[in-house]
C-alpha cells in the first residue's frame, strides 16, 4: 500500500502497555483484507452494519479495532492475533470508542470536494 495514503488516514493507537500501533480502514486496506482474510473481512462489515443501527455490543469496537489493526500492519510478518490485540486494549471503553470514531468518521482531507 501506498505509505502516503496511509499515512494521511492512519491513526496511532496506544495499547494498555504504552505501546503505539497504526490503525487504519481506507478502502483500499479493507480490499486487501477481503482478499486475505476474508473472514475477518465479513465480521467486520457486520458490524458496521449493526453500527449503523445502533446495535452492536463492546466486543464489536474490538472487532472494528483489530480490523483496523490487520488493515496497517498486514505488510508485517509477526501481528498479534485477535486474542493478543484484545488483551492489549485494557478497559478503558472511551478511548476504544474514540478511536472507533476516528476510524470511522475521519476528518475530511484537504483538496476533498463532493462535487
Amino acid at each position: 500500500m501506498n505509505n502516503n495514503l496511509k499515512m494521511n488516514t492512519t491513526i496511532d493507537f496506544e495499547f494498555c502497555d504504552g505501546t503505539k500501533v497504526p490503525l487504519t480502514l481506507t478502502f483500499y486496506a479493507l480490499y486487501q483484507l477481503r482478499s486475505k482474510n476474508a473472514v475477518l473481512y465479513n465480521r467486520y462489515n457486520t458490524v458496521m452494519n449493526k453500527m449503523a443501527k445502533n446495535n452492536y455490543d463492546e466486543l464489536d469496537m474490538c472487532t472494528v479495532l483489530y480490523t483496523a489493526y490487520m488493515c496497517a500492519n498486514s505488510d508485517k510478518e509477526n501481528v498479534l492475533s485477535e486474542e493478543e490485540f484484545i488483551m492489549m486494549l485494557g478497559s478503558d471503553r472511551t478511548a476504544l470508542g474514540k478511536a472507533v470514531q476516528e476510524l470511522t468518521s475521519p476528518k475530511k482531507q484537504k483538496g476533498f470536494d463532493n462535487h
